[in-house]
């Protein structure tokens, strides 16, 4: 599917749902939608808590935002109407019950994150029966903790590809052990991010980096700890950071915390005139930018201000 088709507005249709799986483990279990109130904007919607009963919600105190599973099993929860913030926030209560995001719907959605939910394992794949799944994050400013410590084991493509206001993406994929690889082009569409902070801090099983896949990403100014702890990381890109040219804070972007890691190709990145990040001016800081990546070839001439 092209990116312009993918980039088109639906329209003269309903508006889908928001749907996700919840899995309930004991009779009588009770859950809570966590829903915010992004700038004051409070929901006006309709769940159907996938047991044949549904209600409607106007504010983020509604108690009937709670609803007891007389039964345990799967049940699969959908959200009509508007639903401007949806974040679990590592609740340590309901974390446990997400399984699989169905569809992000068309609800108007600002904020979201799933942090903490282990079991969560599955999102949508765009383009699935022609299906256009992301278009639903559109609105979205920041995917700060979004997928944080949760169980997915694959990036979707085109994920982010609506999202083209977004700013941030900040501890994104942290811990996420059940990722393998980063697909190409995830943040082709995302031209307006300023900081990549600890977006794929501790990934421990992901070996390799897309040449370009900062690109676009030319207003960045913060990559501190972006691949921190990736320890399975064979090489970083030469080109990786040519055209993130106002980057000021590289501190802990590989810092390995043990030699014992698969870096052990190549050397650090440089720009198109051959400059390393820290022959840029003004000089960005680099704190611990390559901690104990002792495998690089020109690991000993890394300055200590960098290492």
């Amino acid at each position: 599917m092209s990116i312009a088709r993918r980039l088109t507005i639906q329209t003269g249709e309903d508006l889908r749902p928001f749907k996700f799986t919840i899995r309930i483990s004991a009779s009588n279990t009770e859950y809570e939608l966590p829903l915010t109130a992004p700038n004051g904007l409070e929901p006006a919607l309709t769940v159907d808590w996938g047991d044949g009963t549904n209600i409607s919600i106007y504010s983020t105190t509604s108690s009937n935002r709670f609803h007891t599973y007389a039964a345990a099993g799967d049940y699969q929860i959908s959200i009509s109407g508007l639903c401007p913030g949806f974040k679990v926030d590592n609740n340590s209560t309901y974390k446990g019950f997400y399984i699989s995001v169905d569809d992000w719907g068309e609800v108007q959605m600002k904020e979201i994150n799933f942090f903490g939910c282990s079991n969560l394992t599955t999102l949508p794949i765009d383009g699935s029966g022609n299906a256009i799944l992301n278009e639903g994050l559109r609105d979205v400013k920041n995917f700060d903790l979004t997928f944080n410590r949760t169980g997915i084991t694959v990036i979707p493509i085109g994920l982010f590809d609506y999202s083209t206001e977004v700013t941030s993406f900040i501890n994104t994929f942290v811990f996420c052990q059940g990722l393998t690889s980063i697909p190409d082009n995830l943040f082709d569409n995302n031209t307006e991010v300023t900081s990549f902070a600890g977006t794929f801090n501790a990934l421990l099983n992901v070996s390799t980096i897309p040449t370009g896949i900062f690109d676009n990403n030319t207003k960045v100014i913060n990559f501190s700890s972006v691949f921190r702890n990736c320890r399975a990381l064979t090489q970083i890109p030469e080109a990786l950071f040519t055209n993130n040219q106002s980057v000021t804070n590289f501190s802990n972007a590989f810092n390995m915390a043990t030699e014992a890691n698969q870096l052990q190709n190549g050397s650090t990145p440089t720009d198109s005139n051959g400059l390393e990040i820290w022959e840029r001016t003004p000089t960005p800081t680099g704190t611990d930018c390559f901690a104990f990546c002792t495998g690089l070839s020109n690991f000993n001439q890394i300055p200590t201000t960098f290492k």
